[in-house]
């Protein structure tokens, strides 16, 4: 278990599933930085401890809504790191009305669609995504990789629903 954890530890930034993030996010930020200041970013189910972690504390000109469906740790979240700015905003993916068409420079969502229900539940969120956001970047892990991301179990994803159940 302590491989394991020592692979899988997001707030280890010696793990492997942190150098990884931060390789992914690397990606994004040279498809990210050219863009004008003032830059308004949405994160579609989104930490301030993630933006934190990976070293986007001091943006200056940069605004940052956390959607979420549910309030957590909103006095962590609702403050200012350095000088970028996040705003908590409490909503649904699937339907974002609040929002106008295009009013996001970025659309960011890092590991959330394959938590939003149904299929058809996904193409409505990454419908509303393409609506309010003028450009996106939407991660989601491979099916098809051999150890399962969330129970880093190999292979976990490709079990009967029975089989699953009883390893849990």
């Amino acid at each position: 278990m302590r491989l394991l954890n020592r692979l899988s530890n997001n707030r280890d930034e010696r793990s492997l599933a942190s150098q990884l993030r931060r390789r992914r996010f690397r990606f994004f930020r040279s498809l990210f930085d050219p863009l004008p200041r003032p830059l308004r970013l949405l994160d579609v189910g989104g930490t301030r401890l993630f933006w934190q972690q990976m070293g986007f504390a001091d943006e200056a000109g940069v605004e940052i809504v956390l959607l979420n469906h549910q309030a957590g740790e909103l006095a962590l979240r609702e403050r200012d790191i350095g000088a970028t700015h996040f705003v908590e905003h409490i909503g649904d993916a699937r339907a974002m009305p609040e929002f106008g068409d295009h009013s996001f420079d970025v659309v960011f969502s890092n590991s959330v669609l394959e938590h939003v229900g149904t299929f058809e539940d996904q193409q409505r969120m990454m419908a509303e995504v393409r609506r309010v956001g003028k450009r996106y970047f939407v991660q989601t892990p491979n099916y098809y990789f051999p150890l399962e991301p969330h129970f880093l179990v190999p292979g976990f994803q490709f079990l009967p629903l029975e089989a699953k159940i009883w390893l849990l």
